[in-house]
C-alpha cells in the first residue's frame, strides 16, 4: 500500500457518498452484505482489478455508523461466558501471550486482570456462535463463494498486542469502536501456503511502511505476506478482523489428480523400483500421457463441479429457527410467502431423470420435473407458493415447499 492507495480510497469517498448503504431500522449492514458493501466507496470490480491478492487498501468512510451494531462492546462482553470456552490476550512489549479456559470467577478475573496491564482481549471464531457475525459471513459467502471467519480484538488505551507479523490468509479489518493506529510495509514479505507462519525473528518490519488510523466506520483490507501492526493511542478500539479463505488453485489442481487416480487404478500403485536412478525418460512419458488425458474439457467440468459441491459442504447450513418452526407449525396456503434462507449455499446438479441440491453436508434429490421450482424456491428472494413454476398440481407445490422447509433451505417471509 502507498499514498496513492490511500488517496484513492478518500477520493471515491468523496464522490461517492450516495453509494454507502443505507441503513434503516429493518436492514442492518450483516443482514445485506456483500463483498462490494465490505469496500464501498470504492466498486468491487475496482477492488478486485487492483488491489485482490495483490496490495492493501485503507477506506477512511468518515461514517462512525457504517457497521451499525454488527458487533458492539456489549456483543463482546457477553460474547466472553458464551463462546468458545476461552479468551486469548496478548500484549506486544512485553512480548506475552495467554489463553484463559473457562466461564467461571477465577477464569474472567485473569482476563480482567490482563486487561488492566494493557493486554488485548482476543475472540476466535466468534461467528460460529454470535447470530449476526454467523450471518454476515454467510452472506459474504454465498456472495463470493470463499469462506469468511471472525476473530475479534478488544485492545485498552495504549495498548498493542503483537509485534509486527504477516498473516497466511487475506483479511479485512472492520473498526466497529474506537480507532487504532496501524502500520503496514509497503513491499510484500512472503506469499504464504495456509501452513506457513511468520518465524520469530522475522517479526520486525524492513523498508518503507504506511502509517495511518482506522476511525470507528473504517476498514483496511490486507492480503497475506504483508507485515502488519497496529496499537491504540489514548482511545479504546474494538475491531472485527475478517479472515477469508478462498478455494486456491492448487487445491483444485489436487482433486484433478485424485479424480485421475480414481479413474485409472494403476496410479493408486507404487512408481517402480529404481524410479530414483537413471534419466526418468519412462516416468515422464508416462507423466505426459495422463496430463494429456487429464486435459479433456468434460472430464475437468465434472471434477470442477464435485469441487464445488466438497466446497459446499465445508459451510456449515445455518438451522436457526428449526425447533421453533417444528413445535409453532401452521398449514401452508398458496398464499404464504416463502423465500430461500439468507446466506444459504448450495449446488444444483442434474442427472439423468433427477436434480440434486447439494447443502451443507447433505444431497437431496427430487425427480427432474421439479428442477424449474427448486432453482426458483432458492433463487426468488420472496414469493407466494401458487407462483412456483413447472407443471406441478397446488397441492404438489405445498408438499415440495414443506420439504424444503424441513431442509431449512427455505423460510417464511
Amino acid at each position: 500500500m502507498n499514498q496513492m492507495n490511500i488517496a484513492v480510497a478518500d477520493d471515491a469517498l468523496d464522490c461517492a457518498q450516495t453509494a454507502l448503504p443505507a441503513q434503516s431500522s429493518a436492514s442492518h449492514f450483516y443482514d445485506t452484505a456483500t463483498l462490494g458493501s465490505l469496500v464501498s466507496p470504492v466498486s468491487e470490480k475496482e477492488f478486485i482489478a487492483e488491489y485482490w491478492e495483490k496490495k492493501p487498501l485503507m477506506i477512511h468512510r468518515g461514517n462512525p455508523g457504517y457497521y451499525g451494531d454488527l458487533f458492539t462492546l456489549e456483543d463482546f462482553d457477553q460474547s466472553i461466558t458464551r463462546g468458545r470456552g476461552y479468551i486469548k490476550t496478548a500484549e506486544a512489549t512485553a512480548k506475552t501471550q495467554a489463553k484463559h479456559f473457562g466461564a467461571g470467577a477465577a477464569a474472567l478475573e485473569r482476563v480482567m486482570t490482563d486487561m488492566r496491564s494493557g493486554h488485548t482481549l482476543i475472540e476466535d471464531g466468534v461467528h460460529e456462535f454470535h447470530p449476526k457475525l454467523g450471518l454476515f459471513c454467510r452472506l459474504l459467502t454465498q456472495n463470493t463463494g470463499a469462506r469468511f471467519q471472525t476473530n475479534i480484538y478488544l485492545t485498552p488505551p495504549n495498548g498493542k498486542g503483537f509485534t509486527p507479523h504477516w498473516d497466511n490468509h487475506d483479511v479485512f479489518v472492520l473498526q466497529v469502536m474506537g480507532s487504532k493506529h496501524w502500520k503496514v510495509e509497503k513491499g510484500r514479505r512472503a506469499l504464504p501456503s495456509r501452513d506457513q507462519n511468520i518465524e520469530e525473528e522475522g517479526r520486525e518490519f524492513r523498508g518503507e511502511v504506511d502509517s495511518f488510523t482506522l476511525e470507528q466506520g473504517d476498514v483496511v483490507y490486507i492480503p497475506r505476506g504483508f507485515v502488519h501492526a497496529a496499537e491504540c493511542g489514548s482511545e479504546s478500539s474494538l475491531h472485527i478482523t475478517l479472515g477469508i479463505y478462498p478455494n486456491m488453485w492448487d487445491e483444485l489442481l489436487g482433486a484433478v489428480a485424485k479424480a485421475v487416480a480414481l479413474r485409472d487404478e494403476s496410479l493408486l500403485m507404487a512408481l517402480p523400483f529404481g524410479h530414483m536412478h537413471g534419466d526418468g525418460t519412462q516416468i515422464v512419458n508416462r507423466l505426459a500421457d495422463v496430463l494429456r488425458k487429464a486435459s479433456d474439457p468434460a472430464f475437468l467440468a465434472q471434477v470442477l463441479d464435485q469441487f464445488r459441491d466438497e466446497t459446499v459442504k465445508r459451510v456449515p447450513l445455518d438451522i436457526a429457527g428449526q425447533v421453533t418452526s417444528f413445535f409453532r407449525a401452521t398449514e401452508l396456503k398458496l398464499d404464504d410467502k416463502v423465500g430461500p434462507r439468507p446466506g444459504l449455499f448450495y449446488t444444483l446438479r442434474k442427472g439423468e431423470d433427477t436434480v440434486t441440491a447439494h447443502v451443507g453436508s447433505r444431497a437431496i434429490t427430487f425427480r427432474d420435473f421439479f428442477g424449474e421450482a427448486l432453482n426458483f424456491a432458492l433463487e426468488t428472494p420472496s414469493y407466494a407458493i401458487r407462483d412456483m413454476p413447472g407443471d406441478l398440481e397446488d397441492d404438489v407445490k405445498l408438499v415440495f415447499v414443506e420439504r424444503l422447509m424441513q431442509e431449512a433451505m427455505i423460510i417464511r417471509k
